[in-house]
């Protein structure tokens, strides 16, 4: 325990703060890391390439990854080291009660050095496959301590969040920070693009539709306006096509998110009775989407790894073949059993994943019923015992989970496949971050305004 106290922490404050405070400390969270996102690794030479690129594009929104910059591992380690060890720590294998607070922070302690080790051995990694190209010994060592103290500030930044001094947790902020920028960028960029013929586009769709409808009242040239609706160019240097940001995005985006807005808020009741309460009956509400947000990361994860361990084989017709369907060329409707096998296994893995992380996460059937038990609750019409519990809860939360592992995985590809600004799995992290905050948001202003709820909720 002495050795895992060495790393770094912040401390608690030293009384709950207000919601005002709590806002501005997770503004300044948000800011330290965009800066973080623009500040450059000594002794790496950028190239405009990367971020173009499918592996790079899910790194950066699943991990807010920015190549060459400080967050050039984002938040990755810790995700990675938080899956691993809450499936130890739930499966028994780590021998932690994580409702004690001595084993709550021994948790959290190990946590912190997993993500260190983690980082290092990735950074190691990146430098010795020449990511960053060449570099001598001494560079190369610059590089890894570069990205270890990167990865410590992260892990302050979420402690920041996670010790009450912000809202929330830094995870899901970078989360949503990433995922959010890629949409501005959709919108506003300046950028400029290239194609094979020399001819010059503007990125951004709003700067683009300005310059659309300057071109059409100054010469009465309207196919600016009609290119804007699928914009699908060829950029230079590239052997497959590329859609800019379009009206067809924009609406394909609206439309997917309003849908996984509408099931995200949509809840499954069940009744049941207070015992400590002379019998008041009341409904638990469970989510419809019982689980959405680590199943549809592991499994855009883990295809980013077999795309990962196969690009360098690419010339390979079958390697190649597997690679289409892993990342599909967005709305090329012309390869339709690519798009079938890319839906299919998006689908068939983030209900594997929901029903594994439900059974390790202590939301299954067996664990509810404890949880109800605890509380005294039990199903009106059926006696008070565990087991009961148990079984009548198994048929809706299984039925969900399923449920949920088709949905996240049905519209994370659907987005891969349309083009949505972000990426299906990216919309999804959005809307369910988002509507974390606001749950969070409201739950504050409720506890400011009502101070003995607090005795209540707490």
């Amino acid at each position: 325990m002495n050795f895992l106290t060495l790393i770094p922490t912040v401390s608690r404050p030293p009384r709950r703060l207000p919601l005002s405070k709590r806002l501005f400390w997770t503004a300044v969270v948000a800011i330290v890391y965009i800066m973080m996102t623009i500040t450059p690794l000594y002794g790496v030479q950028h190239t405009t390439q990367q971020g173009t690129q499918p592996l790079q594009q899910l790194l950066s929104i699943i991990f807010g990854t920015a190549y060459g910059t400080l967050a050039h591992l984002g938040i990755g380690p810790i995700v990675i080291a938080g899956i691993l060890l809450e499936v130890f720590a739930f499966s028994g294998i780590l021998n932690l009660d994580l409702n004690k607070r001595e084993d709550r922070l021994k948790f959290t302690l190990l946590l912190k050095w997993t993500a260190l080790g983690i980082a290092a051995v990735e950074a190691v990694a990146y430098v010795l496959s020449g990511q960053f190209g060449p570099v001598t010994p001494l560079g190369g060592l610059l590089i890894v301590l570069q990205l270890l103290i990167a990865t410590v500030i992260i892990i302050l930044l979420d402690d920041l969040m996670t010790k009450g001094w912000g809202i929330g947790s830094a995870i899901s902020l970078i989360i949503f920070l990433s995922v959010s920028k890629q949409i501005f960028l959709s919108l506003f960029s300046w950028d400029v693009a290239v194609d094979n013929a020399d001819q010059r586009h503007i990125v951004g769709l709003i700067p683009a539709l300005g310059a659309a409808l300057y071109d059409l009242f100054a010469h009465g040239n309207a196919a600016s306006i009609v290119g804007l609706i699928n914009r699908e160019v060829w950029l230079k240097g590239q052997q497959t096509p590329t859609y800019l940001p379009d009206f067809i995005g924009l609406i394909s985006t609206l439309l997917l998110a309003y849908i996984i807005l509408y099931l995200e808020m949509m809840k499954v009741n069940i009744p049941v009775t207070a015992g400590q309460y002379r019998g008041i009956k009341f409904t638990i509400p469970l989510r419809f989407v019982y689980v959405s947000v680590l199943p549809i990361i592991f499994t855009t994860y883990s295809l980013l790894l077999v795309g990962q361990l196969l690009s360098p084989f690419q010339q390979n017709p079958v390697i190649e073949a597997i690679l289409m369907i892993i990342f599909p060329l967005q709305r090329n409707f012309s390869n339709v059993p690519a798009l079938v096998l890319h839906y299919l296994i998006y689908v068939a893995l983030a209900i594997a994943f929901a029903w594994v992380w439900v059974q390790l996460a202590g939301l299954s059937a067996e664990d509810q019923a404890r949880q109800f038990a605890r509380s005294q609750l039990h199903v009106p019409g059926f006696r008070q015992s565990e087991k009961i519990l148990a079984k009548i809860l198994e048929r809706p939360i299984n039925a969900l989970t399923i449920i949920s592992g088709f949905i996240a995985g049905s519209f994370a590809a659907l987005g891969n496949i349309l083009g949505v600004w972000g990426g299906g799995t990216g919309l999804i992290l959005l809307v369910e971050i988002a509507l974390q905050y606001y749950a969070l948001v409201m739950r504050e202003q409720m506890l400011e305004m009502y101070p003995g709820l607090r005795q209540i909720l707490e």
